[in-house]
């Protein structure tokens, strides 16, 4: 009976990159599968079937009695400085946090947008000149390979080495089962996110060689880009020749993402999403009715160890972040992705279609698979997005209190 990574099991692979770090024998290589997302190739003429790799691995891991988020309190943050607040995705608590720690001597370990290949990458910094390539969210997955081995080493060369590490709730997965796999005692600050799952890059890169033929060598992209507000943010493509910008609902990339029709599989029924396993922070935008009059983003921040409480306190005393107000989980939780996804035979059916079309004929198509509800829904949020700003401002808090 094989122990490798290739053994079958009921859940899907989230391309953390644990298994290959941890394969003692170099057996294991993540790269981007055929439905453009990164997963392990295993070479079998090296594997020595030890089974390090699922050690590791959330597809091996019981994930039923997981511990739950309902029970925890959320924190209402935002950065002391302005700039900070102004140029990030919601609060600048994760930049700040990230900032707190370089000044204390941590590593950071965060994900920048590679523009030579148009891919996102999980890197480790340890200066605050390069400490801005990890500002804003990055909506595709990061490839993590090179990072996670790197921090290991780096761990077992010298105890003394300290890091805090942020990504995605899998990634943190797959780091926390590596540092106790080899049995790290180095100080780790392990903080993962409210996530939403991630897209294919048969989409991503689809999308932006047409901005690339449209705008020039492309120079700058801000995922969430708060020009036009922080609830109704856009997608900003700085090219050599023009500047793209436009509401994330009515972005063609956009669209695939918040119609869940391209995530990676194990997205689709991830019990990490709604659990606590791995980190000692979550954090995210605070979205929903409680924060819907502010237009400049709150960071939601919620202290899963006591070792993640002490850090978000420290954080606060030492003037990097104010705290706005403290609330039950329950309340940032309304405006997250916890839930499991329908429709993964859709998604099927839509990374085959993207193989031979175009993503404008695939996203025509897949929208005439929605029920008519859904499909005039959609139709009106697109509308009521060329109103003038304020009044599609007035209109999204009269629709949110109504429904309360």
């Amino acid at each position: 009976m094989s122990r490798n990574i290739t053994s079958p099991t009921n859940k899907y692979c989230t391309g953390c990159g644990a298994c290959s770090v941890n394969c003692p024998v170099g057996a294991i290589a993540i790269a981007e599968n055929l439905d453009g997302f990164y997963e392990p190739m295993l070479d079998s003429s090296k594997c020595i079937n030890c089974g390090a790799c699922q050690k590791v691995c959330y597809k091996y891991q019981s994930t039923t009695e997981l511990p739950q988020l309902t029970n925890k309190e959320c924190f209402a943050i935002h950065s002391t400085n302005n700039d900070t607040h102004q140029s990030t995705t919601s609060g600048g608590f994760a930049y700040e946090l990230s900032r707190w720690g370089v000044n204390n001597g941590y590593s950071i370990v965060g994900v920048i947008y590679d523009y030579t290949i148009n891919k996102a990458r999980t890197i480790i910094i340890n200066d605050l000149a390069n400490l801005e390539s990890l500002k804003g969210s990055k909506y595709i997955q990061s490839y993590t390979e090179e990072a996670f081995k790197d921090i290991i080493t780096q761990a077992k060369a010298d105890i003394h080495n300290r890091f805090i590490c942020i990504g995605t709730p899998c990634q943190i997965f797959g780091l926390r089962r590596l540092i106790d796999s080899n049995n790290i005692q180095n100080e780790f600050i392990l903080v993962d996110l409210f996530c939403h799952g991630v897209p294919s890059y048969l989409v991503w890169d689809k999308y932006i060689k047409c901005q690339k033929d449209r705008l020039g060598q492309i120079k700058n992209v801000n995922f969430r880009c708060k020009e036009n507000g922080w609830h109704q943010y856009s997608i900003k493509i700085i090219g050599k020749k023009k500047t793209y910008s436009n509401y994330a609902y009515n972005d063609i990339f956009y669209r695939y993402f918040f119609d869940n029709v391209v995530l990676n599989k194990s997205c689709y029924t991830c019990s990490l999403r709604k659990s606590s396993v791995a980190s000692d922070i979550r954090i995210g935008d605070f979205l929903g009715g409680a924060y819907e009059d502010r237009e400049d983003g709150i960071s939601a921040a919620v202290a899963i160890t006591e070792k993640g409480a002490r850090i978000i306190e420290k954080l606060k005393s030492s003037k990097y972040i104010n705290i706005v107000a403290t609330h039950h989980v329950s309340e940032c939780l309304k405006s997250q992705s916890t839930e499991d996804y329908p429709d993964i035979e859709l998604r099927d059916n839509v990374i085959t279609r993207l193989h031979e079309r175009d993503i404008y004929q695939t996203k025509r198509w897949y929208i005439r698979q929605f029920t008519i509800k859904r499909q005039i829904y959609l139709r009106l949020k697109s509308i009521a997005t060329l109103l003038p700003y304020k009044i599609l401002i007035t209109l999204r808090r009269i629709i949110r209190k109504g429904r309360k």
